[in-house]
């Protein structure tokens, strides 16, 4: 949920207590510095990606910088990281800049350079094979995002990848959950037992594994946009979920060597990237 940090602040000024707004207080603030830093002067044709810190065990700890990067190295647009934690103008993180132009969200931005730079990773698909690639997108984005979202903030109580890797401060997060906790709830899967959620996951992770079968990437021998949004979500849950386990090894082995495969060709310098569990920091 570092995604919408601000529409957290924002969403919710009727919480009691001193302590909750102390909390939200200086979290407006800091968002409201990052959002007004005086811009830079960024290289001409050069994508300006704003995202969070590099994970522990992969690149983001959120789906959707991972996503929009790995749709960027497999466009071959060049590109750059800003990891200072600005936000798009819509309190959104990630976002790009490019020639001065600011983009929102992941999709937006993938859909924008599709049309400024005359991009199409999905030039291989008939009409029907891209009707199917926008409905798993949704399913992936809007869907089985929500999943993990839930697992990781409500329903993991040791919150070991947000309390090491994220949020440190125990009182930050004690009302960031609460407030995650809310927006899963209006949301809708806040109100799905653990067990029920988990349903849910496995139906999501079943359908893209049947429909994966054998070929190398989703849609077929050639990788396309909507393996970006695959890989960012299944990644998560594969390094970045201690409360699943080895579900995707040991439960779905096509999706684990398909992210090892996607892993292995747009990210060859993986282990640059990440931090191994904070032991150093990335060096890209």
């Amino acid at each position: 949920m570092l995604e919408t940090l601000r529409g957290y602040v924002t969403e919710h000024p009727y919480l009691a207590g001193v302590g909750a707004v102390t909390v939200l207080v200086v979290l407006h603030k800091v968002v409201k510095a990052r959002r007004n830093r005086e811009s830079k002067n960024y290289p001409p044709n050069t994508v300006i990606l704003f995202q969070w810190q590099r994970g522990p065990y992969a690149p983001s700890v959120s789906p959707f910088p991972l996503k929009l990067e790995t749709y960027l190295r497999m466009s071959k647009i060049p590109y750059q990281n800003d990891y200072s934690g600005k936000f798009s103008k819509k309190g959104k993180t990630p976002f790009i800049i490019y020639n001065g132009e600011n983009i929102p969200d992941s999709q937006f931005c993938i859909e924008y350079l599709n049309k400024k730079l005359n991009i199409d990773n999905n030039k291989y698909l008939n009409q029907t094979d891209r009707a199917v690639a926008t409905a798993f997108q949704a399913m992936i984005d809007e869907h089985l995002y929500w999943t993990m979202v839930v697992f990781r903030w409500v329903y993991n109580k040791e919150q070991e990848i947000i309390k090491n890797y994220v949020i440190r401060s125990p009182l930050l997060r004690i009302y960031l959950n609460r407030l995650v906790y809310k927006q899963t709830y209006d949301q809708g899967i806040g109100r799905h037992s653990p067990e029920e959620v988990k349903h849910i996951m496995l139906t999501d992770l079943q359908a893209l594994s049947d429909y994966l079968g054998d070929k190398p990437f989703l849609m077929g021998d050639n990788p396309c946009d909507v393996d970006c949004s695959a890989f960012g979500l299944l990644a998560q849950i594969l390094w970045h979920a201690p409360e699943h386990n080895n579900l995707i090894p040991n439960s779905f082995p096509s999706l684990h060597r398909y992210c090892l495969r996607m892993k292995e060709k747009f990210w060859p310098d993986w282990d640059d990237c990440i931090t191994h569990g904070g032991t150093r920091k990335s060096i890209a």
